[in-house]
């Protein structure tokens, strides 16, 4: 087994019969920082500090809303009832 290794070598284009260009490689082209951050707020649509009045008055109507909305039922705990804890405890104690 022999190995062999593969040149590439300028062939003549079938079509014109020139020699093909060999095209040197092109230096990494970096972006600084200052680059992304011009692109990113060209892309970027600003807000706007214009309010409608629509909403401003949506608003208004759902602070008057949440303040007249009764506020929600307090649970309900179970009391215990004293006379079952005294049986209770003395059936323990009798375990013990």
């Amino acid at each position: 087994m022999s190995n062999s290794t593969l040149t590439k070598k300028a062939t003549p284009d079938a079509v014109t019969g020139t020699q093909p260009t060999v095209a040197e490689p092109q230096p990494p082209v970096l972006v600084t920082e200052q680059q992304v951050m011009f692109a990113t707020a060209a892309a970027v649509r600003p807000r706007s500090t214009y309010v409608s009045i629509t909403a401003r008055m949506s608003g208004a109507l759902r602070v008057v809303a949440d303040a007249l909305r009764p506020p929600p039922p307090r649970p309900h705990y179970a009391r215990s009832a004293a006379y079952i804890e005294r049986g209770r405890m003395s059936r323990e104690m009798e375990r013990l």
